[in-house]
Parts: C-alpha cells; structure tokens; sequence
C-alpha cells in the first residue's frame, strides 16, 4: 500500500503540472487536425503544391504505381499525428476513434483476462475493419504481411513500431484479389518512414486527473545517405511504459458497487462457509434458533452458510433459493452491499482499469541503388512487450470442493454447532471459500520481422520489379501466478488445524519411500474463517502451481512482383500488375503440463480449465494478376474512365485452390466530381486455430437452457407445449444420451426431478475441425468524390466523399455455442430421425444424474452475415483571421448488420444493437458513428479539438426480443483537446486533455421493469465508452 500512494502522489502532482500546462497552452493556441483523410479528397496546402508534379506511388488497394492519390476502393489515410495527440500510446485505441473499426475483445480496459490459450494471448491487442472480426481483416507493414501473434492469425498491434510510422491507409472495401484472400473486411497498411535524414527525438508523458495510469513514452529516430546519395540507412526505437488504473479509483465505479439494484462484480463471495450437502442436512430447529426465524435450510438458508468476520452466521450470497440476506455484518457499500432483492454481493476492488504495459520497439530500414537499374533493401523490426492481467481468487467451490473432517479443529462456534446437527456429524463437510490471493498472468512478446530483397527497372520500359524474402517469429510466454494444485490443497487444509504444522513427502511409503522426492511443510496452516490471517510462506509454496505456457508463430514469406505498362489505348496506357509468392505459418502452444488435456489426470489447477498442446501448419503458394485500363478520357462528361481487375489464386495446403477477383471502375466526370466503385470476391480460408485447435475447455452460459428439459421453451426441446410433434422423440433421444453417462438410471434420476426452463452456466470443450472450408464473401462498393467547383477562399478547398459498402459473407467460420450444438442434435432440420447416431449428437454429454455435462464442440462453416452501410467524409479548411480553420470529419451509417449462426435460420438484424458476437462478429453495430476534428493553425501554434459522437443503442438482446425491457445506452459525445507550438523550427511542445469534460461512461444493460425480485442490473462497456475519464499529457520533439 505504501508504494501505490507514492505512485498516486506523483500522479497527482503530475497531473497539476500537466493541467496548467494545457490550460496555459490553450489561452494562446489553435490548431491543425491530425487523423484520417480519404486520399482522394486530402487538401493540399499551397498553391505551390498543386503546381508541383505527382510522383509515382503505390496506393493501398492496388499495385499498380500510378501518378496520383486517386483509388478506385474506399480509402483513408491517418497520419502519425493521430497516434501523436493522444495520452495513450495504443494504437488500437486512436485506430478505434475511427468509424469504420469497432474494438476487439483485445483494448487496455481487457485487464481480467488472465488465462492464455492457442487463440487468445492475454494482454494483445487487435484491430477489426467493419466489426466482421480481427481474422478477417489483413494486417501489412510497407505492404507486407505482419507476423501473428497465435493460432486466430491476428496481428497483436503492440509490436508495431509506433515511432517508425509515417501513416496508416485503411482500404475498408475488400483487398482480398490485391494482397490475400483472408483480406475480407478490408487491409491496415502501416507506412514506415523511409528514406530518413538527421536525427529526431520524442519523449511524451501522460497521468490522469485522478494521478494513475501515468504513461511514458520516448521514441527517436536517426538516418543517413551514404555513397553520394545512392544509399540511406536509418533506425528508430521506441520505449513506453503505461502504470495501471484501478476501477476503485474511479466515482462511477464506486456508484456502480454501491447501487443495490446492480450485482456485485465478483461471481464468488468473499466469506467462507459450510455448503449443504442435501443427503445429510442440518437440523432446521438448530438453524431457526440461531437466525430466530421460521425458516428451512433449503428453503431459506440458499446453499451455503458462511461465517462473518465477527464469527457469527449469515446467509444471503446464493443466486438461487435464497429469499434474502440475514446477520450479515459485512455490508459497507463498497466491498459487500446488500441488494434490492435481500441477497449479499460481493465486488471486486481489484479490478484493472487499464492493464499495465511496457514496450521496447526496434525499426531499422536500409537501401541502397546499385546502379539506375537494380538496387537491394533490408527491414528489421523487433520488438518485446509486457502486459500483466489479473483476476479475483480462485473459489473452492463445487467442482473444486475441499471436505473437511469434523474434527474438532478451529471453527466460528454458530458455524460448528450447525454442522454438528447433521444427521450424520461425523461425516466431512464441503468447504466454500476463496484463496487468499488474486490469480494473475504476465506475458512476454518478442516478435521480430527482418526482409531483404532487391528491387530494379527494366531498361527501356516503365517496368519495375521486386523480389523480397521474409521471416518472422512472434514467442510468446505466459507466467501465471495465483493458482493452487487441487489435490496439495486438499491434503494441507483437511490436516488436523487446517494444516498448521504439516508435513509431507512425494513417493511416500512402501517401496520407494520417498525416495528423490521433495517435502512439504506448512507452518501456520490454510485457515479460511480466519479472514486476517498472516499465511507462512510455506505453506503458499506447499499448495502454489505457477504456470508457465510457451506459443511460438513463424512466418516466412517470399514474394516476387512486377508492374508496368502493356501497350497505349486512345485513352492512355493499359498498366499491369503481376506476382507471385509463398508464405509458411508453423504455430505450436505448449500448456504448462498441469492444466494440459490429456496429461494431467490425478491432480489439477483450482481456477483454470484444461486445454491441449496445439501445433499447426498452414501454406499458401499464390499468383495474381492486375489490369488497369483507360477506356475514355477527355469526352464530355468523361474526363476519364479507367476499370480496374484483378484475380488471385492461392492453394492452401488445408483447403485446397481459392479463387479471389475484383473488378473496379473510376469514372471522373469533371475536375471536381469522380464516381468509383466495384465488386470484390474474397475466399477467407480458416487459421490455424479453427483447423488444429487442441481440446480447449471453456466456461459458457447457454442461454436457451437445456433441450431435455420438459420445461425449456426451445422449440426443438423435449417440452411438448413447444414442440409438440416431437416432443416424446426428443425425450427419448436425451434418455439415451443419459444412459451413455455410467449410469444405466441417469434419465430416470433427471426426469423424477424439477427441470428448469432457463439458461445455465456450462463447461464446453471446443477444438479445431480439420473439415472446414474456407468462407464466401461479396463485397460491392459505390461512391463519389466531390472536389469543390468554387473558386471563392471559402469553398475552393472543401472536398467530400461518400461511399457504398456491401458485405455478404456465406460458409462463416464459427465456434458452435452449447445451445447450437444442442439443436443441431435435437432439431429435425438436422438430425431428421432423431438418432442417438448422429454426429450433431456425438458431443452432447450427460453426466451421472442425467444433467447436461461437458459438450464437445467445434468450428463449422455453418453461418452467415451481411452488412451494408454509408461512409462520409468532409474536409474544408479556409483562412479565418490571422490563421486558417479547418474540419475533417468523418461518418459511418449502418444500413444493415444481419447475421444467422445456421444457414438454416432467419437472419436477424443486429444494426442500431451492441451486437452481434456470434460468427467471429466483433459487435458494436452502432447506427452511426461519428469522428470530427476541428483546427486552427496560427503560425507556429495549432489547436485541435476531437469531438466522438455514438448515437443510442439498444442491446444485442432486443434484435431477438424486441419486447425486452432491457434498455442499451444513451448517446454519447467525447471532446480532446490537443494544442501544439514550434518554438523553433526543430523544437516543438504539445500538450493535450483527453476526455475533456471528464464524461463518466453511461450505464449500460439496464432493466426498467425486472420481475420476480430480480435486479435492474447494468454495466458499463468499456469497449466503446471511456472509463478512464480526463487526461492530461504533454510531448516534445526535437530535431536534429
């Protein structure tokens, strides 16, 4: 404690300087806007600049060099700048400000994600075009492919350089036929700074208002020419380290824990107690005498009687069967509340805020011109990162029980005199507690990149060419800390005293004993009801399992491209793109031996479910194929008209020949006024985690319950009100199944019970299908680009474009959810004769009292989505007194978001909802989104001011019940403030307030009308809204 308020005190004086600092800044400074612009509509600045003559480039989206900014696909470009004037250094969260991205499960607020995986590294941070997820957007570097981070094939954006960006373009339409069929959704293009000269130093540090999350970042960058201008060589770094916050820290968290009509944050309570065990109950006399009512352990108790601090009984924490909360001492607000509804809750003050992170970045570029014709190049990028994740306690709870002998040993005396009524005392009793530490993970990323190759002209002809090589490794390694081994735990604390004094040996009696083993020892023993215990560091070290995971993902790339023109039409010259190339991914995930699947069989982890070692391979050897061609120019109302085509095949090792092609048209009616759009054809074929995904299990709710309930209201379940044609047939089926469980009476036990209609919590186990095929999309795009007509100072540089977008995706890979895989085994539609047989029903599991267990579930291509929608983008800058004012702004309208997790099933329209997260969907399907940035330039001073905008949204529920009384969120508006100043004209200062107004997020998920005692609820979504509230930082840069 002593160290956080040191941090906290240098915060808060860091958050004083950094608040006089912008405020000082602010009286006498405006400024220029720095984020996306569409390359077709980007101002130029003088008029100098429009006389200059184009050079040739390479668009993103295309190839093809051609002699100006102008893409037949929708495209932005956002400068280094838009990273720059942010007090977070993640480029995940300024790509994120932008409409056409929607935030990933993978941001700084994703703190509680403790446990890595084959398909999910905790800590990373990804990026997704359209909200169609990470996978299906193409992350490049200088037009190269970046190296995953896992087996989902994401690129993690923290291993980027961010110091050696010069800008990020966005092709947001399809590039799948351009760069790979995985490019769905579109490309994310990071543009290194190339060519360097001199020396450039950053340095930039950030707090907030409430003196955490302090951020340091320092990044620098140094190049020179060599051998008379025909080389350069330059290097950059970068280092930043972001503290972390805590959701304690902040007012609307603390509201949020004192509510009594929201639950607590934490599933498990933080008091110990006795759990029922319904075959040998307490005496209920005993109970009404120590809680002074009429009352039944059942009935009223719940499942657990837990103990107070104070030594007292008290109940009230149990979801179920709990008609409220009595004698609980615990109730301050804040740890513990008391709910509306009478039951206790629990929250989690240790909850991250923001996870912390440090990253070292290394970007080094050299070239060098052999002669007119041919020259060589290298690229080298590595990089390490930290994050740390933590979650509350792991629970002994049912499923990782501890039973306690009735031994006489130290016990709160209400707690003791109630087990010792049990019909049979002398019986052990189960335990409910939770450990006394946090579980936690720290992960290490090194990912390196390095390319070389060689580039020329063919003399005589536009013809150039390049041919490059390679390899990349991400290594990623997981220490997690906090967990416990099941079965040392039970040994310590069912020791007499709960294990004080105990003493153990490995390999223990006859005939080895003990030999080459280890001895454990526990001084002061593992006592739950003694909530201020000091416990012995051997004992910790007698029960701990740290665990350590290792993934590893290589990439090696070769390619070969060449672009030229072909002959000349009346119209211009037919240009031409052609190449090849190979690319290797090999990825394996080797779990720390205690929680492997298949290996660990007499003991395990408490808190954490088992997965499998996964390895994979995929290959992919590609060619393709561009064209573009003038067919009119220079007509009227055709000043030009150009199509554009192109084709790719790729032949993957797993799923065989896809064909992906485009074909793309500009028509530029007059000086100010161009129309483009097309159609492109993207073949996605599926990673290396929904191929070989190792059995993985996982922790789900099903909300559509179980389908052998007579009570569930699914109209494939065995309730003949719902299902009265096969109501019986599926009945019958499900005794089946149960019967499989070991007990030949498992149905007879199930359906002579009480059956719930509800959803429930489950324990899926999902693994790779090495039977996928890749999935379809469609993509149409149609726009405009409108330059300004108008000659008058106030017009003449307003550009606006609008584009139309259509995403039809078919085959959808997907991991089945448990209610999925219960109706594709119960639903006639397919499973026609209900059969036990049945491959659906292979993986419907029952255990011994006929409940539904463990389902195996897995990738299929069974679904389909489709999104439709308008981009805007308006910019307009004109001299307004002694500076020039400018706005960019950019739009997203959501036509259409519709997706269905079978072919069979209607689609359903998700747009103005959260939702929607099945199909690889990353949600957030807000009807529109807005980023506006208004500027003044005064000479060597700017302002700008970011306003966000987010309409009203309902939630994913209400796209399936529209009837819901669950309401989303209201709209939202967010202000930063960034200002900059050149002292010289190698010297400049910014500084900037995030968040200005300190906008707190809005509570989301509420109930305005809840039944039957249950609570309004609501949450906050830190994907979408800031939880963070004011920032303040401040940078220079220095050039040399």
């Amino acid at each position: 404690m002593i160290t956080q308020k040191t941090g906290r005190d240098f915060g808060q004086q860091l958050r004083t300087v950094l608040f006089a600092s912008c405020v000082g800044a602010g009286l006498f400074a405006v400024g220029a806007p720095a984020y996306a612009q569409d390359n077709a509509a980007a101002s130029q600045d003088t008029a100098a600049d429009e006389a200059a003559p184009a050079e040739p480039i390479v668009i993103t989206g295309s190839r093809i060099v051609r002699r100006d900014y102008q893409a037949n696909s929708p495209i932005q470009t956002a400068s280094a700048e838009l990273f720059q004037n942010s007090s977070s250094s993640a480029i995940e969260t300024s790509l994120n400000k932008l409409p056409q991205f929607s935030p990933t499960a993978k941001v700084p607020t994703a703190g509680g994600d403790i446990q890595p995986t084959a398909t999910n590294t905790p800590g990373a941070a990804t990026i997704s075009l359209r909200g169609i997820g990470a996978n299906r957007n193409l992350v490049l570097i200088n037009g190269r492919r970046a190296t995953p981070s896992n087996a989902s094939m994401a690129v993690d954006i923290n291993t980027i350089p961010a110091a050696a960006i010069d800008r990020v373009e966005i092709i947001s339409g399809g590039a799948s036929s351009t760069y790979g069929a995985d490019a769905v959704a579109g490309v994310t293009n990071f543009i290194m700074k190339k060519n360097f000269q001199g020396l450039a130093l950053d340095a930039q540090i950030g707090t907030t208002q409430h003196g955490d999350n302090t951020e340091w970042t320092m990044s620098g960058i140094m190049g020179t020419n060599f051998a008379d201008d025909k080389g350069n060589i330059s290097i950059a770094f970068s280092t930043n380290t972001r503290k972390a916050a805590y959701q304690r820290d902040r007012s609307w968290y603390r509201d949020l824990w004192a509510n009594p009509n929201i639950g607590g944050t934490q599933f498990f309570p933080g008091l110990s107690g006795y759990y029922l065990d319904y075959a040998n109950l307490p005496d209920a006399a005993v109970i009404n005498g120590i809680f002074n009512q009429a009352a039944t352990p059942l009935g009223n108790m719940g499942y657990t009687i837990y103990a107070n601090p104070n030594g007292t009984a008290t109940t009230g924490f149990d979801a179920l069967s709990t008609q409220g909360a009595y004698r609980a001492t615990v109730v301050d607000g804040y740890n513990y509340k008391k709910l509306a509804n009478g039951q206790l809750a629990k929250n989690n003050t240790d909850n991250l805020l923001i996870l912390p992170l440090e990253r070292y970045n290394v970007y080094a570029r050299g070239n060098y011109e052999i002669n007119d014709w041919l020259s060589v190049f290298g690229e080298a990028n590595f990089s390490k990162v930290a994050t740390s994740t933590v979650q509350e306690p792991g629970p002994i709870t049912s499923g990782w029980s501890v039973l306690v002998p009735n031994d006489g040993r130290a016990l709160p005396t209400e707690l003791q005199t109630v087990i010792n009524s049990r019909t049979d005392p002398t019986q052990p009793w189960a335990l409910r507690a939770l450990l006394p530490f946090n579980r936690a993970s720290k992960t290490d990323v090194f990912t390196y990149n390095i390319t070389a190759g060689i580039d020329g002209k063919i003399p005589g002809t536009d013809w150039t060419w390049e041919l490059f090589a390679q390899q990349g490794e991400s290594e990623t390694n997981v220490l997690q800390t906090g967990f416990v081994s099941l079965n040392r735990l039970r040994a310590v604390m069912s020791a007499p005293n709960w294990g004080a004094g105990f003493t153990a040996s490995g390999n223990a009696g006859a005939p080895d004993f003990g030999f080459g083993a280890a001895t454990a020892r526990c001084t002061s023993g593992i006592n739950p009801f003694n909530y201020t215990q000091k416990i012995s560091q051997d004992c910790i070290d007698a029960v701990s399992t740290n665990l350590k995971t290792r993934a590893v993902m290589q990439q090696s790339v070769w390619e070969f491209d060449a672009q030229g023109s072909l002959f000349a039409l009346p119209a211009g010259n037919v240009s031409a793109a052609v190449g090849a190339s190979y690319r290797s991914n090999q990825y394996h995930f080797d779990n720390d031996t205690y929680v492997t699947q298949g290996t660990m069989f007499n003991d395990q982890v408490l808190g954490l479910y088992p997965s499998g070692n996964s390895v994979g391979r995929l290959e992919a050897s590609e060619i393709y194929g561009e064209l573009l061609v003038p067919v009119l120019a220079n007509i009227p109302l055709i000043k030009k008209l150009e199509l554009e085509l192109g084709a790719r095949a790729s032949d993957y090792n797993t799923t065989g020949t896809s064909y992906t092609y485009k074909a793309l048209a500009s028509w530029d009616v007059t000086n100010w006024l161009r129309l483009r759009g097309g159609y492109n054809r993207s073949e996605r074929a599926p990673n290396i985690g929904e191929l070989f995904l190792a059995a993985q299990q996982t922790f789900a709710f099903a909300a559509g319950g179980d389908a052998c309930s007579t009570a569930n209201e699914q109209p494939y379940s065995a309730n003949a009100a719902t299902n009265p044609a096969n109501a019986a047939n599926v009945q019958a089926l499900c005794r089946v199944l149960m019967q499989r469980s070991g007990n030949p009476n498992a149905d007879q036990v199930y359906y002579s019970g009480t059956q719930s209609p509800g959803g429930a919590f489950v324990f899926p186990t999902l693994q790779g299908n090495p039977n996928l095929k890749p999935e379809v999309a469609d993509t149409w795009t149609l726009g405009a680009v409108i330059s300004s007509p108008f000659d008058s100072p106030w017009l003449n540089r307003l550009r606006f474009a609008v584009d139309y977008y259509n995403i039809k995706v078919k085959d959808a890979i997907g991991a089945q959810s448990v209610d999925i895989a219960q109706r594709q085994c119960f639903d006639t539609a397919f499973n026609p004769t209900l059969s036990a047989s049945s491959p659906y029903c292979a993986g419907i599991a029952r255990n011994t009292t006929g409940a539904l267990g463990n389902v195996q579930t897995t990738y299929f291509n069974n679904g389909r989505f489709r999104t439709s929608g308008l981009d805007f983008q308006l910019d307009w800058s004109s001299q307004v007194g002694p500076g020039r004012l400018s706005i960019n702004s950019v739009l997203n309208y959501l036509l259409s978001l519709k997706s269905a997790e079978l072919a069979t099933l209607p689609l359903i329209e998700y747009a103005g909802t959260t939702g929607p997260t099945q199909n690889g969907l990353d949600g957030g399907a807000f009807r529109w989104k807005l980023f506006t940035t208004f500027g003044y330039n005064w000479g060597p001073v700017n302002v700008s001011l970011q306003w966000r905008h987010l309409p009203g949204v309902k939630t994913e529920t209400s796209a399936t019940a529209p009837n819901t009384t669950i309401v989303g969120a209201p709209s939202y508006n967010l202000f930063n403030l960034s200002t900059g100043v050149a002292v010289r004209k190698d010297v400049s200062f910014r500084f900037g307030v995030d968040n200005l107004f300190n906008k707190a997020p809005p509570l989301f998920g509420v109930n305005t009308a809840p039944l039957n005692g249950a609570l309004a609820g609501g949450s906050y979504n830190a994907a979408y809204y800031d939880v963070n509230g004011r920032s303040f930082y401040a940078g220079i840069n220095v050039k040399f």
